[in-house]
């Protein structure tokens, strides 16, 4: 791969504890090298963020906790699938602006809460979110960010879903088990820039892993040189990559 102005880097020969790590889909890659990573709010996000950011995550057991916090997403995510078809974005839109309504919050956070617990316990919503995580991952690169505290981002800056009126229990749910639900903050997992803010291409380094730029390649070198018990850490993740045979029972 043949890039101008963003760096690149193999996983082996960067210190993966302090990192701050985004991955991106293959195909951004060209234009990222030119204009930097633009902040957005992505269609997972509509209708829960409220301002463009840019999402970083910060170590190896920050990039096991987002995916396992995105494989939980996209199993309660599928309250809103349309029969046979992903999820509707318009309606994904309604639910979470009727999860918000003083009103009738309660009511729907009750209803809410049991389908997204079934789906949760059946395996059929389970591997259907594997097989998308799985094709995310696939098809996406990890970068490093080379990010500074109080120009690129702050420590104290808040988490703007739970800052909403979001139910709770809900939350739990699907994020990470590393969460503080009772502190507003960000967590080490779930970090963002500042609005609107972009990171040049200055800032960026392209990972790779011998000669594979495939996020699920670096990802399962990090499992592979970890000492963190995944199935405690990351439960959704261990059981993803148990699905796809990827790790022993006897790996942590």
């Amino acid at each position: 791969m043949i890039l101008k102005n963003i760096k690149i880097k193999d996983i082996q020969d960067i210190d993966t504890q302090f990192s701050f790590f985004h991955y991106t889909n293959k195909d951004n890659i060209e234009s990222i090298d030119i204009n930097g990573l633009l902040p957005k709010i992505g269609d997972s996000a509509t209708g829960i963020e409220k301002s463009e950011k840019i999402f970083f995550t910060v170590g190896s057991n920050g990039v096991f906790s987002i995916f396992d916090s995105w494989i939980r997403w996209l199993i309660a995510k599928r309250i809103t699938d349309l029969p046979g078809k992903k999820a509707d974005i318009p309606f994904y839109r309604f639910c979470t602006f009727i999860m918000r309504l003083p009103i009738i919050h309660y009511l729907v956070a009750i209803v809410v809460n049991l389908i997204v617990w079934l789906e949760f316990k059946l395996k059929p919503f389970k591997v259907k979110s594997f097989k998308i995580m799985k094709e995310i991952l696939d098809n996406s690169c990890l970068l490093k960010l080379d990010l500074e505290d109080g120009i690129d981002f702050s420590y104290k800056d808040i988490d703007e879903v739970k800052a909403q009126k979001f139910d709770r229990k809900l939350l739990k749910n699907v994020y990470a088990k590393q969460h503080k639900m009772s502190s507003k903050k960000m967590d080490y997992w779930n970090m963002h820039t500042f609005s609107n803010k972009i990171v040049s291409p200055s800032k960026i380094t392209l990972l790779k892993h011998n000669n594979s730029y495939c996020c699920m390649d670096i990802l399962l070198w990090m499992i592979q040189n970890t000492n963190t018990d995944l199935k405690v850490l990351s439960p959704y993740l261990y059981e993803f990559l148990k699905y796809y045979n990827f790790i022993e029972d006897n790996v942590k």
